[in-house]
């Protein structure tokens, strides 16, 4: 019961703040990206 309740609150929270993660999994991948450009130029 415990487990359904702090499951619901999750999915809950991870709803509200969706967009926000979309944003900065978009951010950390242009990051990424920006990183490996960079390793890859420097070879």
């Amino acid at each position: 019961m415990i487990y359904v309740i702090a499951g619901g609150a999750r999915m809950g929270a991870f709803q509200l703040n969706e967009s926000l993660l979309e944003r900065i999994t978009r951010k950390l991948r242009d990051g990424w990206k920006r990183v490996e450009v960079l390793l890859c130029a420097m070879k």
